[in-house]
């Protein structure tokens, strides 16, 4: 073979060579990633509540360096993308953590998603997805909003074993979270991390031993409303770390206790410590002089502390262990003043978009006057026209009609554009409207949304305040099932101050909302003296808010006493008429202004109140007391529009639960709006409610007992019971009987239209308790029911 051929040859051997393994070799030398996940707390997860997401990433192959996106969603119209920078070498393995507003398992609505986890090479913005081995889909066991959490820690989970199944009030099961088996390195060190959980149960863990930015995490999660639950410990004060100065009891030394002070299914003695009371702390179960277990509120939250240790075998393993704890818990809501969880659970982020988000994305721009455009084209199509012809037959011009009337058309078409446009085509419009509640300390709790008017195509950025949560409304096909993955909507990268939000590829004159729940630090809060005497509500309110603040309004039961506007710093004196006895707590939903075709500015402004107000009835509505709401057009929270200029208009409403005195006196009245109602079936479940404004129920089983509870006010100042009313009995759905306290038996009502009781005594209990049974007929149940209203009259002591 001569000397040029082989040349020729090796050449065109070199070239295949090239062509057909250099894809392989580029292949080869690429990220090879593996992942395993762990989501929630042991696993579990509540629906709609923050949880952490725990990923173990080993990469097989060349250095990764870019975002780890994960899709997560709020409820069924409301999803996000969130996303951690990450870098992991060759051969290297690493576990990150990452925090979320919510899991939500997509098959919960039918959907056939199968993957939600991404890697993009270089990060989202410009990077190319890189395809991974193992774990696709975050995913865990989830559980609905009222299943009662309690995370245990300690050495071994089976010394908590007597806090499984216990059956609280308003709860739907109870779940026992392991996280004794977990490396304590991985316990939250965000608050987000404990969102789904109620209760931590503490037995001889060391907390101190934890990191700063965990214990953090765990006081910020108790001062939002959480229990700390601590068994007693002869080192509890060593142990309890960031909490050693709140602790309710000081141990003085070891003590057996006996059975008896416990209940009557104790048989053994159960080893315990002498206490001392700390100042300000609350007792919750003492016999004789024995002090079992107390409380210290911190925030919103509370801290409670057993004399005795939970773990020990004589305590775990009786019998009465399980009602100990009942009783226990249950006062423990009590104390935080907390009203009965509403048995079934809508996600806060659904109802904002339909109560609240809808009239907040109706911008005033979008309203163009009509009579101006009609009377636009009227003076065209009658005056331009004719005038037109006349004037190019007066001057024998009639040839260039054909240019000047397109040409006319344009302009008045581009006159009426502008004129529509004209406050959309210089700047991004923003409506934020918010509603908080008031905590004891001053700080606030509550949620917002954003809306946005784009004036230009392109990607779109808001920096939030943390601690936030965050989502964005998008249809269903965004999250469930829908090849386009939210992250390709909106992506979330979450800072140590803030967080930024980038809506992509939004259109001209598009409009997008964020949607979530928000806190601050104390601000400040209203200061009350008031008085309720014969009908008359009198008193101060001082505005003690950096802002001015409008539409001040006292809420109780169905009621609104509308009171006006107080400036920062001043004080308003208040002298108002009220056809009521007492005020107590606000109805748990209140309709809004739902009013579709807003005719001016004002209208789309009472439209947010109303939706604010509405929302907070069912979000917001914990307290048993009457609440005082305000609304100023002060943005509270900190969010913004970066890089782009931005016209905004800010509505936040104040809402904070407020004492008022009420001095009874003669006959007074209860009527059931001031009254806490509960429907329970004979198995322990609550009847359906369909509508709360007519107040009807779905009843599913034979027998139902509905309990009515009065406030404290009249417990405490009522000694005679003289008439019991009930009203809206259906006697052709179910029969009612009456419970008699004294006997302890339950009466048959006559078929009356409004039986009335005279005297009452006998029906009400000591601590203000009336219980109805209602008995269904097989053929009723099913089928809507209004079940009955009471009214109580009574006399108060001289």
């Amino acid at each position: 073979m001569s000397n040029p051929l082989c040349k020729s040859i090796r050449r065109i051997l070199l070239f295949i060579t090239i062509v057909f393994l250099w894809p392989m070799s580029t292949t080869y030398a690429a990220p090879n990633l593996n992942v395993s996940v762990q989501a929630g707390l042991d696993q579990k997860s509540k629906e709609g509540r923050g949880a952490p997401i725990i990923f173990t990433i080993e990469n097989n192959g060349t250095e990764f360096t870019g975002d780890l996106v994960v899709d997560t969603a709020s409820g069924q119209s409301s999803g996000i993308g969130q996303s951690v920078p990450i870098t992991i070498g060759e051969g290297e393995k690493q576990t990150i953590t990452m925090y979320v507003d919510s899991i939500n398992d997509p098959m919960n609505y039918g959907s056939p998603t199968k993957k939600n986890i991404f890697f993009y090479e270089n990060g989202w913005r410009s990077g190319e997805e890189i395809k991974h081995s193992g774990s696709q889909l975050v995913s865990s066991s989830s559980f609905p909003q009222d299943s009662l959490f309690i995370a245990g820690l300690s050495d071994n989970i089976d010394r908590l074993s007597s806090l499984k199944d216990i059956n609280l009030k308003d709860r739907q099961g109870t779940q026992l979270l392991n996280l004794t088996k977990q490396d304590r390195t991985l316990l939250p060190n965000e608050k987000k991390g404990w969102d789904a959980v109620d209760i931590i149960a503490a037995d001889g863990f060391p907390i101190a031993d934890l990191s700063q930015k965990q214990q953090e995490a765990m006081f910020a999660w108790v001062e939002s409303g959480g229990t700390l639950l601590l068994g007693g410990s002869q080192n509890i004060s060593a142990e309890a770390g960031i909490f050693s100065e709140m602790l309710p009891l000081e141990i003085t030394g070891n003590q057996e206790l006996a059975p008896a002070l416990f209940n009557e299914k104790f048989k053994s003695p159960i080893p315990g410590f002498s206490t001392k009371l700390k100042k300000d702390a609350v007792i919750l179960s003492q016999k004789e002089d024995t002090i079992l277990a107390a409380s210290e509120l911190v925030g919103s939250g509370m801290i409670l502390q057993t004399s005795f240790s939970m773990g020990s075998e004589a305590f775990r393993s009786s019998i009465g262990s399980k009602s100990f704890w009942t009783e226990l818990l249950n006062k423990r809501d009590q104390l935080l003043n907390s009203r009965p969880m509403q048995p079934y659970y809508n996600s806060p982020t659904d109802d904002l978009t339909w109560s609240v988000g809808e009239a907040n994305e109706l911008f005033p721009s979008f309203k163009v006057s009509t009579p101006l455009l009609f009377g636009i084209i009227i003076v065209y199509i009658v005056l331009v026209i004719p005038l037109l012809y006349l004037f190019l037959k007066k001057r024998d011009k009639r040839e260039h009609a054909w240019w000047i009337i397109p040409v006319t058309a344009v302009v008045v078409s581009f006159a009426i554009f502008a004129y529509g446009g004209k406050d959309r085509l210089s700047h991004a419009q923003l409506q934020h409207s918010a509603v908080y509640f008031v905590e004891p300390d001053k700080s606030l709790l509550g949620y917002y949304t954003e809306a946005l008017l784009t004036d230009k195509s392109g990607d779109f950025t808001f920096a939030i305040q943390n601690p936030s949560t965050v989502a964005v409304n998008s249809s269903a096909s965004f999250i469930f099932g829908s090849t386009t993955p939210p992250h390709h909507r909106a992506v979330l990268e979450k800072g140590a101050t803030e967080e930024l939000l980038s809506f992509r590829n939004l259109g001209f004159w598009n409009v997008a909302s964020v949607y979530g729940k928000t806190e601050t630090n104390a601000i400040g809060s209203f200061e009350t003296d008031l008085t309720l005497e014969k009908n008359s509500l009198t008193g101060t309110i001082t505005n003690n808010f950096p802002f001015k603040v409008n539409d001040v309004t006292i809420l109780s039961g169905s009621k609104k006493i509308e009171l006006g506007s107080i400036l920062a710093g001043e004080t308003m004196n208040v002298q108002e008429e009220v056809k009521a006895t007492i005020l107590g707590a606000r109805s748990v939903s209140q309709s809004g202004y739902m009013n579709p075709s807003a005719s001016s500015q004002e209208d789309l402004v009472k439209m947010r109140k109303e939706g604010l107000l509405e929302f907070s009835s069912t979000h917001l509505n914990d307290s048993s007391k009457p609440i005082l709401s305000a609304t100023t057009e002060t943005q509270i929270m900190e969010l913004s529009l970066k890089d782009r200029k931005a016209k905004n208009s800010p509505l936040s409403m104040l809402l904070q639960p407020i004492d008022i005195d009420s001095k009874l006196t003669g006959t007074v009245r209860a009527d059931g709006d001031l009254m806490e109602m509960e429907m329970r079936s004979s198995s322990g479940y609550p009847a359906d409610l369909l509508d709360e404004i007519t107040k009807e129920y779905i009843f599913s089983e034979k027998e139902y007992t509905q309990t009515w509870k009065l406030p404290k006010d009249f417990t405490d100042t009522v000694k005679v019971w003289s008439k019991l009313q009930l009203f809206g009995v259906d006697y052709n759905r179910y029969e009612v009987h009456l419970l008699n306290v004294k006997s302890g038996e339950y009466e048959l009502l006559e078929d009356k239209a409004n039986p009335a009781i005279e005297p009452a005594d006998n029906y009400v209990s000591k601590d203000g308790e009336v219980k109805l049974k209602l008995t269904f007929s097989d053929a009723q149940m099913g089928e809507p029911v209004h079940p009955p209203e009471i009214r109580l009259t009574g006399e108060v002591a001289k």
